[in-house]
């Protein structure tokens, strides 16, 4: 009787291929009864390790907002203020313990998940699991924490753009009463330029001065 060892890469399209699916590999001893096949599977370490187990840890704040009982920005709130999580978990009812434990475990679970469907090795694990302890430890006991979301690159920009209806009007050749009229009918400022015979382009470029204001304000916001 002979014997074949492979390795197989977690994930691989090349054994589904060889033995006709996942269907084929239930099936696979079957077909080769005569010998003894022994397949070892080993993670993909071509793929970062936090995206092959996303633990949370950006997330702690809004994670114990919900184990609080309390809104994600009224617990922003607290914490602006200089508190920790955890005191502001105190303050609620829930003890350090109870805090650390309900944020903690959900993240070792995930670990252990990995590691028992191979996504992750021993080693790994052991990696990951100091990791949720030390950050989650130093994230309930640090006053004024911030989720790294929360930080620069977390910020939304928002562009508010404001036109006058005057400033339209112009644009299109009608006065402010007749755009009215065609706004009050459905019409769209778009609408209204294909029957003045304008294209969205032209209408762009007639109100680029009151964009322009628009946009400098936003670029020179802090």
């Amino acid at each position: 009787m002979k014997k074949w060892t492979g390795k197989v890469m977690a994930g691989t399209v090349a054994a589904a291929v060889l033995f006709g699916g996942i269907g084929g590999l239930a099936t696979a001893p079957k077909a080769f009864a005569d010998d003894e096949i022994t397949y070892t599977v080993v993670p993909d370490a071509s793929i970062p390790l936090h995206k092959r187990v996303n633990l949370g840890l950006n997330a702690i704040v809004v994670q114990a907002s919900g184990i609080i009982d309390m809104s994600v920005d009224d617990l922003k709130d607290e914490l602006q203020k200089g508190k920790t999580i955890s005191e502001v978990a105190n303050l609620h009812g829930v003890t350090h313990t109870d805090l650390f434990n309900r944020l903690v475990n959900p993240m070792l679970e995930r670990v252990d998940s990995a590691l028992s469907q191979k996504v992750i090795t021993s080693d790994e694990a052991n990696q990951l699991k100091q990791e949720v302890n030390d950050t989650v430890t130093a994230a309930v006991s640090k006053g004024g924490y911030k989720d790294k979301l929360q930080g620069a690159y977390g910020k939304k920009l928002k562009l508010k753009a404001q036109v006058d209806e005057e400033s339209v009007a112009k644009v299109l050749g009608i006065t402010e009463d007749e755009l009215s009229t065609y706004f009050n009918n459905g019409k769209t400022i778009a609408d209204i330029a294909k029957e003045k015979g304008l294209n969205e382009d032209q209408v762009i470029a007639g109100l680029k001065d009151e964009l322009n204001a628009s946009l400098k304000a936003f670029i020179n916001k802090k």
